[in-house]
C-alpha cells in the first residue's frame, strides 16, 4: 500500500510523507517535544519548516524505497526557485495528519424560521 504523495518542487516531483517517522526525526533534530507536535507550522521559523520538509521528504523517499540524498542546502536551493513549494509541502502536512481545510457550518436543527 502506497501511503505516501508526491509533492512538485522546483519542477519535480518528490515522494513525501509526514508520519511518525519524519515527526519522530523532526522532534530529534529540532528538540520538539511530543506535546508541541500538534503546534507545526504555527509560528514556524524558516530552518525549523525547511527541516520539517526534508524530515518528510526523506521519509517519503523510504516507504518509496528511493535513495535520499538532498540535503538541507539542496532543499533550500530548490525552494529558491520555487516560492510556493513549502505552502504545497505545508497543505500536505496538515492532510496526512488528519487535518480538514474545509469549512463547515454548524446546524442547529432546533431553531426554524418562521
Amino acid at each position: 500500500m502506497k501511503n505516501y504523495t508526491f509533492v512538485k518542487i522546483a519542477g519535480k516531483e518528490y515522494p513525501i510523507k509526514f508520519g511518525m517517522n519524519a515527526l519522530r526525526k523532526y522532534g530529534i533534530r529540532t528538540n520538539t517535544s511530543l506535546s508541541d507536535l500538534d503546534k507545526l507550522g504555527e509560528n514556524m521559523m524558516l530552518n525549523s519548516a525547511l527541516t520539517l520538509i526534508l524530515c518528510g521528504l526523506e521519509d517519503g523517499f523510504r516507504k518509496a524505497k528511493q535513495e535520499f540524498i538532498l540535503s538541507i542546502d539542496d532543499l533550500a536551493d530548490l525552494i529558491d526557485e520555487d516560492n510556493d513549494a513549502i505552502q504545497r509541502c505545508m497543505s500536505i502536512l496538515t492532510e496526512q495528519m488528519g487535518g480538514n481545510t474545509k469549512k463547515v457550518g454548524k446546524k442547529n436543527p432546533s431553531k426554524k424560521k418562521r
